[in-house]
């Protein structure tokens, strides 16, 4: 089990070069990525997007990355552009017979007119060594989402077992409810007729409430509901949209349950449930 939430941060060091990769995740109901490169790597966006697919099915994933130069190679790229500008400068001159004194920061700034602002900033990677380093860093992301998975998990289990002694106890009280209801249906029909009760008519009322108030249903899928959550939270694979799916179906049949008997130790148990479920229901929301 995954959650939806994750974060990687990686620092790669390189010859000439360091490349950082940051990758974090959020909730979404969908899978939606988004990548912040270099202009010089977009056109890997494609790829590095299919190799994040494989790992990642639902979440909102944001993935930065930042390529830094080295000493040695900023004095390089410097040196290089010094020189190409320096020889259209010179060409100028040579055209105009205007002779111009130029500083560092003149060079600098003149370079605006001749070529991209971004020329400066291209430092040349190899693709093998980038993604190499990005599926390290996905990888690294993959074990935040799993071990968060896992706190999650453990969660999902202590609820999932209050609720099943909960069911256990209102299957134990049921039976005594209606007892009670009879024994109270015979009393009130002598405080008011003041005479013998007739006792099949007494079983008959007492079998129509048993019948209105029969929960023996609603408790079996409750059950069944509870045992497909156990089953599904013990898989491997993606599992968020079930268990959001079946805690809706849980959650109607406690409703049901609230409903139909009028009994306060069992509403009292339909109400612990729910507050279980409340818990289970924030939980699965942050589930792949």
């Amino acid at each position: 089990m995954n959650s939806m939430t994750g974060y990687a941060a990686q620092s790669f060091e390189f010859d000439e070069y360091a490349i950082f990769i940051q990758i974090r995740s959020l909730n979404n109901k969908f899978l939606d990525i988004r990548f912040k490169l270099p202009f010089y790597l977009e056109y890997l966006e494609e790829k590095l997007r299919r190799r994040l697919k494989s790992y990642v099915k639902r979440g909102k994933v944001d993935v930065f990355v930042k390529v830094s130069a080295k000493e040695q190679l900023e004095l390089r790229m410097l040196r290089e552009l010094f020189s190409k500008y320096g020889r259209l400068l010179s060409e100028v001159e040579r055209e105009t017979d205007f002779r111009m004194q130029v500083s560092l920061s003149d060079l600098l700034s003149v370079r605006y007119f001749f070529n991209n602002t971004e020329e400066m900033g291209y430092i040349e990677i190899r693709d093998e060594d980038f993604e190499k380093c990005f599926i390290q860093t996905v990888e690294k992301f993959q074990e935040s989402r799993h071990a968060e998975g896992e706190m999650t998990k453990t969660e999902l289990r202590y609820h999932i077992s209050e609720i099943n002694s909960i069911i256990e106890k209102i299957e134990a009280t049921y039976p005594a409810v209606v007892d009670s209801y009879r024994t109270q249906l015979k009393e009130k029909v002598q405080e008011l007729i003041g005479s013998q009760v007739d006792e099949t008519r007494l079983m008959m009322e007492v079998a129509v409430y048993a019948n209105k108030a029969d929960i023996s249903e609603e408790i079996s899928r409750i059950k069944s509901h509870v045992s497909k959550m156990e089953e599904i939270i013990g898989s491997s694979g993606t599992c968020g949209r079930e268990l959001d799916f079946i805690s809706q179906e849980l959650n109607r049949e406690i409703n049901t349950v609230g409903a139909k008997v009028p009994d306060y130790t069992i509403s009292e148990c339909a109400v612990q449930i729910k507050t279980a479920l409340e818990k289970i229901k924030e939980q699965v929301r942050n589930i792949e």
